[in-house]
């Protein structure tokens, strides 16, 4: 009898045809791979988002400061014309700049004297008018608070 012979360079060569041949994704490949880039385009525009907001907070504390000290310069002019300085405005979404739709912005004016030494050191009391304005956001939360002292004209006409 002879010994059995086996083929085993044909057998060879097919193995490792096998291996090499091109192969596709299977579903379980494709499920994974969305999700991922689905978890990774999320937190993506979860940065935009905060990104966004946080540039509008900025925005409207900037306008709020300029409208705090554009009232202010206003009060200071009334209280040097022996007006009342006190008011408050609330900004109309839409015609306000659109950062500060919805604001509200108060001036308030508290009369007080303030004691000052002139140069030789005398002590001098004189009546000044304490403006302080504060702008809110609509939902309350101080945006930008800003005080301002104003000498009151006394009897004498001296400030």
């Amino acid at each position: 009898m002879q010994p059995r012979r086996h083929n085993l360079g044909r057998s060879r060569s097919r193995t490792a045809s096998l291996r090499t041949a091109p192969r596709g994704l299977t579903l379980v490949e494709v499920l994974v791979a969305t999700v991922i880039l689905a978890v990774a385009g999320l937190a993506a525009l979860e940065v935009l988002a905060r990104s966004d907001a946080s540039s509008l907070h900025a925005r409207r504390q900037a306008l709020a400061a300029v409208e705090a000290e554009r009232m202010l310069e206003s009060a200071a002019v009334d209280v040097r014309s022996e007006r009342p300085a006190a008011r408050s405005e609330e900004f109309e979404p839409g015609v306000a700049a659109e950062a500060l739709g919805g604001c509200v912005a108060t001036v308030r004016e508290q009369r007080e004297e303030l004691s000052v030494r002139d140069a030789a050191g005398t002590p001098h009391r004189m009546p000044v008018v304490r403006l302080q304005a504060e702008v809110k956001d609509p939902s309350g939360a101080s945006l930008v608070s800003f005080e301002r002292i104003v000498p009151v004209a006394t009897a004498g006409g001296a400030r």
